[in-house]
């Protein structure tokens, strides 16, 4: 499982990351939701938390989510990544 996000920040950064199997595990822990009602109820905050996570883990955000991290962000946008599309590629139809 993997989500590929774009953050856009008010200062004009722009970061891309992809949340993985760690960022959905503590998802679920930090949110009491299953990953399969965030695939079915998809909010704004949950992609930029994972994004966030994502960021954290990867050590390129030090910030707490919120209210912290959050004020910086200008927007989040999933986008479909390389790795993606490969594995979309190689799925049978």
């Amino acid at each position: 499982m993997r989500l590929a996000v774009r953050v856009h920040y008010k200062d004009g950064r722009t970061a891309e990351t992809v949340a993985q199997f760690a960022d959905f595990i503590d998802f679920e822990r930090t949110w009491q939701r299953s990953v399969r009602r965030f695939e079915e109820e998809l909010r704004l905050t949950d992609v930029a938390w994972l994004a966030w996570s994502s960021l954290t883990r990867s050590k390129n955000a030090t910030a707490k989510f919120a209210p912290d991290w959050i004020e910086t962000v200008e927007s989040c946008e999933v986008f479909e990544d390389e790795e993606s599309k490969a594995a979309d590629d190689t799925r049978p139809t």
